[in-house]
């Protein structure tokens, strides 16, 4: 994607070109050790990730999880879970690549293409609108090429990036749009605006064009998305990442389509033109009903990507109340080393987990080592604390070979800021240590990424959840892998969460004399 300074000064002379730089996050390093605890327990078993997969610039190490972010949508059309996934090639253009003969790049097996409607609020401004957009799209169509739009955005706030989205509605809504409707957020003064204050930008404008019945998605480079959009902003829409010239995009999340080239060049085009893959079958989730099978469709990410999972030492699975009355001996039975099980959550005693005594005494009598997690609402260091209390009092009486985890998930920890985030983990965690029981966080890893200060892992453990990759794409150290949200586990009705661990947590409590082992 580029813009003229001449295109940007239609809106407002202060404000730089789109960027067209190489985004400064690389390639993950996705054979970094596995484990992270504090110094002074010993660990007699400790494992490493295995070799990264083999990875191409056509193949990325992650899968945008469906499953997860579009289970509303999915929901709400019935959708066949066997269409969900297919790989497409494609292009994105604006008025940058002037005059295309669509006919040619159609011929050069190019399958869909994100055209720019416009930039900025054309509802003030109109000749924001892209001059080649009415015959991009048209032109597009009419040799049976798929398309998708993006509206670069210059807001300042969610307000603005309200108007931005119906200025591109007013652009748009006479055509059939068969990708997402993407907000293109890359200005360089949005790098410089808080993670809170972005979130609601995109937030502002995916909301708005979706209310008006657009499939809405996020595109930038991995670096904003990284740092700058909260995880529940990532999950809810569709997620285009930029970042070129590396095997796999450096983005600690999710996707469904790479923007990997911006360089590349496609009969038809007689400039250079942005290269995408796209991973997830866009028009059968958006237009279900007319959608006619090609043969390429699958329900398997496996299908499209190498997979290479480290299943760790031990396979467990978390528990809650939502999995109703367990047959534990069942569950043994299918191969289920440990569980991790919800004392409760909140600052009372009281808000015990309805099945927590039930679930804790089932597992042991059936040989299945136990830890507990503890749901956080906590607002504040000194509310973590009354959790902390309230964790304990449940838990007192019982041994766990596995550690007790701090569940940061919450929605409502997006109001808070990185620092409180951090003071509540901290509350919370020293507490149990100062108790005698190994402790650890649990959360998802663009949250653990982005939202409490590394130096805890340092100290304590970490739980993470990332589904639907090969490995999570979290930056630091962690020793347990929730990877799975929708398993299937005799003895249990509907779908569990699935885990892995890493290291021989049994053997580390006994012989560290934790967690109620003297």
């Amino acid at each position: 994607m580029s813009v003229s300074a001449a295109d940007s000064d239609l809106y407002d002379n202060t404000y730089s070109s789109e960027c067209k730089e190489q985004d400064e996050i690389g390639v993950p390093d996705l054979s970094r050790k596995v484990g992270s605890v504090a110094s002074d327990v010993e660990l007699t078993t400790q494992t490493e990730v295995g070799d990264a997969p083999s990875v191409t610039t056509e193949i990325p190490y992650n899968v945008f999880n469906i499953y997860n972010a579009h289970q509303t949508y999915l929901k709400l059309h019935s959708g066949d879970k066997s269409m969900i996934y297919r790989k497409t090639e494609g292009i994105d253009v604006s008025y940058a690549q002037g005059k295309i003969d669509w006919k040619a790049v159609k011929d050069s097996g190019v399958e869909f293409a994100i055209i720019r409607a416009g930039f900025g609020n054309a509802n003030k401004y109109p000749n924001q609108v892209d001059t080649w957009f009415k015959y991009n799209i048209e032109e597009a169509q009419k040799v049976g090429i798929d398309v998708g739009i993006y509206w670069y955005s210059y807001a300042d706030n969610a307000e603005g990036a309200r108007n931005e989205a119906e200025s591109c509605y007013q652009v748009i809504k006479d055509y059939n749009i068969t990708y997402p409707v993407y907000f293109d957020i890359e200005e360089p003064k949005h790098k410089l605006l808080s993670a809170a204050e972005v979130s609601a930008i995109i937030e502002g404008f995916c909301s708005t064009i979706e209310s008006r019945g657009y499939h809405a998605g996020v595109y930038s480079f991995a670096s904003l998305l990284n740092s700058k959009v909260y995880q529940q902003v990532l999950d809810k829409y569709a997620i285009w990442v930029a970042h070129w010239d590396v095997p796999a995009p450096g983005f600690y999340n999710d996707y469904g389509m790479w923007q990997y080239n911006a360089k590349g060049r496609v009969n038809g085009i007689t400039t250079e033109v942005d290269i995408d893959h796209c991973y997830i079958n866009y028009p059968y989730i958006i237009s279900p009903d007319t959608y006619v099978p090609d043969g390429s469709e699958t329900d398997s990410s496996e299908q499209i990507f190498p997979i290479s999972v480290n299943k760790g030492v031990a396979s467990g699975i978390d528990v809650s109340v939502w999995q109703g009355k367990i047959d534990w001996d069942k569950v043994k039975s299918s191969g289920v080393n440990y569980a991790i099980i919800r004392a409760g959550y909140g600052n009372l005693a009281s808000q015990t987990d309805k099945y927590f005594e039930a679930n804790v005494e089932g597992a042991e009598k059936a040989g299945i080592d136990c830890g507990v997690y503890w749901y956080s609402y906590a607002e504040d260091a000194e509310d973590a604390l009354r959790e902390a209390e309230a964790c304990y009092e449940v838990i007192k009486d019982y041994k766990f070979s596995y550690p007790v985890y701090y569940a940061i998930e919450d929605t409502m920890f997006s109001s808070l800021s990185n620092q409180e985030i951090t003071d509540i983990v901290k509350a919370f965690c020293s507490y149990f240590e100062k108790k005698g029981y190994y402790v650890g966080i649990k959360s998802y890893a663009n949250f653990l990424n982005t939202r409490i200060d590394s130096s805890v892992y340092s100290k304590y453990d970490v739980w993470v959840s990332h589904y639907g990759v090969s490995r999570p794409a979290f930056k630091n150290g962690f020793n347990m892998w929730q990877f799975g949200n929708d398993g299937k586990i005799n003895g249990i009705n509907g779908y569990v969460n699935l885990d892995y661990a890493y290291i021989n947590f049994p053997e580390v409590m006994k012989k560290n004399k934790l967690n109620g082992f003297n």
